[in-house]
């Protein structure tokens, strides 16, 4: 009896291990049913986005779990447990967000990247507004990107810039951006002639935009 017990939990060892491993010996990626996802609306701690993550259900909606900006990027970065990553991947390193600089030691390299992500994720509501919307005297005169035709809505983008957002996988502009969308416009927010080039769209030129 107790062979065959050792026989049958050999068994099952060997079918956990043949199920992580591929035919070539690497461990398989575990499959997914949650996202990482922003939404450019502000939300009740003071933030101007949102930051989420979601799980696809059958009638085109989404689960949503909201989740604090600091805990988010740790869960991107991988060093925080999260539905969305759970193989603990660099997510910002995987979509080349942006590079790490070779000085940077192995210590520093993850409060580099959590800094980094932060200070992009700090500058999205340019997207979404002209001026800074929160009173706020040392931000009171920063510049957003966007630029509605009317000079009195300072809370909303042209319909040019909205359309410059839709590869993005939004259709408007309460949606998220979800998964490899989301990393595609962190990366390329950071880009100045893509900064340029949403601007203008609205037809209006600053050139004060950080990155």
């Amino acid at each position: 009896m107790k062979k065959t017990l050792l026989i049958f939990a050999l068994i099952f060892s060997l079918s956990d291990l043949y199920a992580q491993v591929n035919a070539f010996g690497e461990k398989e990626k575990t499959e997914k049913e949650w996202f990482f996802a922003i939404r450019l609306m502000a939300n009740l701690n003071g933030s101007l986005i949102q930051t989420a993550i979601v799980k696809p259900k059958s009638d085109s909606a989404y689960e949503i779990q909201y989740i604090p900006q600091d805990d988010w990027i740790r869960q991107v970065i991988g060093t925080e447990n999260s539905n969305a990553n759970p193989d603990k991947e660099n997510l910002i390193q995987k979509y080349n967000v942006f590079e790490v600089p070779n000085e940077i030691t192995n210590d520093g390299i993850k409060e580099f990247t959590l800094n980094k992500t932060k200070a992009i994720l700090t500058n999205l509501w340019r997207l979404k507004y002209s001026e800074y919307p929160f009173f706020n005297p040392e931000r009171n005169k920063d510049k957003g990107w966007a630029k509605n035709p009317d000079d009195h809505i300072t809370w909303m983008p042209s319909e040019s810039q909205i359309q410059l957002l839709k590869p993005y996988g939004i259709t408007d502009l309460s949606d998220f951006f979800i998964g490899e969308h989301l990393f595609n416009l962190l990366k390329d927010v950071r880009n100045r002639d893509w900064q340029n080039r949403y601007i203008q769209s609205a037809g209006v030129y600053y050139d004060d935009t950080d990155n």
